[in-house]
């Protein structure tokens, strides 16, 4: 079996409030926070594989969302973080998508060769989120950006596999569907690698030592209950959990000094 090497992506960056690190807010940390929005390039198999692919675009982020601040730099693109691994997105064969929030599933159409993974429950949900008409963040699509719900049911639709629930892609390589945890259709991806099984959680997992080792959910969740069992399966499974805005394994340091 292969023993696969799994390389963060940085493709952006986002000022957020603290309090989506704990369930229910119940945080004394307050303000905003930079994270890196992250991409991760597993290698060592018979193909390049993309998990997630950042935002569609900082603009968009703050527009239509109405999120804080957003930003990427010429460095932070999709294409320049492949070409630091001697890739182009050509050679992209693969993109599993943890879930379709704006920030893991708008860069999709840069990938011209790529199949698309994801859970039809997630792909389902985005399409018609059910969320209040009226939110001051976050629009009425609940983060899901329309945008790339019409990219893979329309331009990426012969290229796209739905799969429902856990499935093995490669020896080494496990979709583990974690329904109404952090989406409606969120999966996070195993892999096994020298170090061990890394998990990618997207954004089931916010901060390791808070949401896995201590076992305390992030904000935005589904279900409490079905978080708390995903939170217990994620650290049964994986020896390292990759989040998917994580500032420690991000390949360029942040200042996560809290904003007042």
């Amino acid at each position: 079996m292969a023993r696969y090497r799994v390389h963060p992506l940085m493709v952006g960056e986002a000022h957020v409030p603290a309090v989506l690190d704990v369930f229910w807010s119940l945080t004394p940390v307050s303000g905003k926070l930079a994270v890196p929005i992250l991409a991760f390039l597993i290698e060592g198999g018979p193909e390049p594989i993309l998990v997630d692919t950042g935002m569609r675009s900082p603009q968009r982020a703050m527009e239509i969302h109405r999120l804080g601040p957003h930003r990427e730099t010429p460095e932070w693109t999709l294409e320049a973080q492949l070409a630091g691994h001697d890739l182009r997105p050509g050679d992209i064969a693969t993109v599993i998508l943890t879930h379709m929030h704006y920030d893991h599933a708008g860069g999709c159409q840069k990938l011209p060769n790529a199949r698309f993974v994801l859970q039809r429950r997630e792909l389902e949900a985005a399409a018609a989120p059910i969320g209040p008409r009226h939110l001051q963040i976050g629009s009425r699509d609940m983060f899901f950006d329309r945008k790339d719900v019409a990219a893979i049911v329309d331009e990426l639709w012969d290229r796209v596999e739905l799969i429902e629930g856990d499935k093995r892609l490669l020896p080494g390589i496990d979709c583990v569907l974690y329904e109404n945890s952090h989406t409606p259709g969120s999966q996070c991806v195993y892999v096994d690698t020298a170090d061990g099984v890394v998990g990618l959680v997207g954004d089931m997992v916010r901060k390791v030592d808070l949401n896995v080792d201590q076992g305390i959910p992030p904000g935005i969740f589904y279900d409490l209950e079905a978080m708390l069992r995903a939170m217990a399966d994620i650290r049964d499974r994986a020896d390292l959990v990759y989040p998917g805005h994580d500032p420690s394994i991000a390949p360029v340091a942040l200042d996560q000094r809290p904003s007042q």
